[in-house]
């Protein structure tokens, strides 16, 4: 299955976890904790994992397009969730 990856600096990542996991909750189903989050768009997922000094992204999608669609919507979303901070967000695949 091709995957994306992502590091994303931020001073806010466990609010950013919970925050997108709870506004994508209504639409998709989510788990989440403090330290991870999940949100499955079915086929896809995407996990959010809580390290020191930020986030780490990975998408996991059925094929190369399904990435194309989901990086800038993930990209935007975690940008909305911490709307006072900038995001450097550089997909690796």
């Amino acid at each position: 299955m091709p995957e994306s990856r992502a590091t994303v600096s931020t001073e806010h990542a466990v609010r950013c976890v919970t925050r997108l996991c709870r506004h994508w909750s209504h639409k998709f189903q989510v788990s989440f904790d403090e330290s991870r989050g999940e949100i499955f768009f079915d086929p896809a997922r995407c996990v959010l994992t809580v390290i020191e000094g930020g986030l780490q992204v990975l998408i996991e999608a059925p094929d190369e397009a399904t990435l194309d669609q989901l990086e800038p919507v993930v990209a935007d979303h975690l940008q909305r969730m911490v709307a006072d901070e900038a995001l450097q967000i550089s997909w690796q695949r």
